[in-house]
């Protein structure tokens, strides 16, 4: 059965895809309280993570918002666009982990010089 509102139809993709809340959430880069308002309507996911819900759980954005699907829809949808654009997603999530590790690196790199520097000035002053 498909849900009267987009917080059902987005509970029922997730189900359907066999993710879970937690999983869904990681995936779009949102709280899972977000999520959670989003499947319950206290809120409505604005139109980028429409678009990455749909891709991330391989269905049209347009069924997302209206409950109405194409004629020849099928539940294993074939949307080249859609799946580019949750590859995508997912690897730009990926040089976000990367970016974050090597920032951190670059902090303690750049504490510890400054510490050195401190000490050697401490020396000659």
């Amino acid at each position: 059965m498909i849900s009267d509102t987009i917080g059902g139809r987005i509970r029922q993709a997730r189900t359907e895809a066999g993710l879970s809340q937690k999983q869904l959430a990681t995936r779009l880069a949102v709280t899972n309280k977000t999520l959670e308002n989003w499947e319950e309507d206290r809120s409505e996911p604005r139109a980028n993570k429409l678009v990455m819900l749909a891709g991330v759980l391989n269905i049209p954005s347009t069924w997302l918002l209206t409950g109405n699907a194409p004629k020849d829809m099928k539940r294993d949808f074939d949307f080249q666009e859609t799946m580019g654009i949750s590859q995508k997603l997912e690897r730009a999530m990926a040089m976000q982990v990367a970016m974050a590790s090597l920032l951190e690196e670059v902090s303690t790199d750049v504490s510890r010089l400054q510490n050195e520097l401190d000490s050697e000035l401490e020396l000659e002053g």
